[in-house]
């Protein structure tokens, strides 16, 4: 009997050690199914923040591809200008009624009032750009994109918030109000603020004042050329006079050009004569 009664007790023993074992099996179990769920979980919050975040803008020396291209677009030759479409009503700049001739250091002046977040800005700079450094050079342009929330996201262009211009015929003044997150950057003030305010009281930007008699109001260019390409397929596009971009970057180009013939008096005369600044300062006259 007593035999008997040791067995029964080493059984239920044995049965409450396998029992415990499981329990342990179990719980180990499901707090290894926690924590993967919860790294699970993590992982997936962290990618929608890393996703959504702002993405910095470019460091101020640029990437060799923007660097390059801005190289090219500073330095297109006078033959290419000739080739190009000729320019759109909508392209040309309007007439300010009223407006006075805007000058800096006894030189007729243009004043880009625009933000780093522009999308539209960020396309016209391309125009504007190579267009003024056909009247003289820059130092201090560098690289960014647009915003990657807006319309046209991550537009790759330049920003003029450093920027120097030197011209013997022209003045060149830019005011980028806002950064690339749409923080505000460079105030507008003073002359500068009366003259947007009084012809441009929509406030839309870009906002260009040719010589305080003519301006421009948003981009001039077609924005969808622009629409995922990149420094490279930008500059290589404006470098072909049968490329979407080409057919309305150039022909902008030429245009501003022929308004900037105005201002200097028709000078440089190789500019100012060419058959492309010829062309486009038709448009100018109606």
């Amino acid at each position: 009997m007593a035999k008997s009664n040791r067995a029964e007790t080493a059984a239920r023993a044995a049965q409450l050690r396998a029992q415990t074992a499981r329990q342990e099996r179990q719980r180990k179990q499901v707090i290894a199914a926690v924590v993967a769920v919860v790294v699970v979980v993590l992982a997936v919050v962290l990618g929608v923040v890393i996703a959504n975040r702002p993405k910095p803008a470019p460091a101020a020396g640029g990437s060799s591809s923007g660097a390059a291209a801005l190289a090219t677009l500073q330095k297109l030759p006078a033959s290419l200008f000739d080739k190009a479409p000729p320019p759109t009503p909508e392209q040309v700049p309007k007439k300010l009624p009223g407006g006075a001739p805007l000058t800096q250091d006894g030189k007729p002046k243009v004043l880009y009032v625009g933000a780093e977040y522009c999308p539209f800005c960020a396309m016209e700079r391309w125009a504007l750009i190579g267009a003024l450094s056909r009247f003289g050079t820059f130092s201090g342009i560098t690289e960014t994109s647009s915003s990657s929330s807006d319309v046209h996201p991550d537009t790759p262009t330049f920003s003029f918030r450093d920027a120097k211009y030197t011209s013997g015929d022209l003045a060149f003044q830019a005011i980028e109000t806002q950064d690339r997150n749409g923080k505000p950057l460079q105030k507008l003030d003073g002359e500068n603020l009366a003259l947007f305010q009084k012809f441009n009281p929509g406030g839309g930007i870009p906002w260009i004042d040719y010589g305080g008699t003519h301006a421009t109001d948003g981009a001039t260019v077609d924005a969808t050329a622009f629409d995922g390409k990149s420094y490279d397929q930008i500059i290589a596009g404006i470098q072909d006079p049968s490329s979407d971009i080409g057919k309305t970057v150039l022909p902008a180009i030429n245009t501003i050009s022929a308004q900037l013939c105005e201002l200097t008096k028709g000078k440089p005369a190789n500019v100012c004569m060419s058959s492309g600044v010829q062309s486009a300062s038709v448009l100018l006259k109606r």
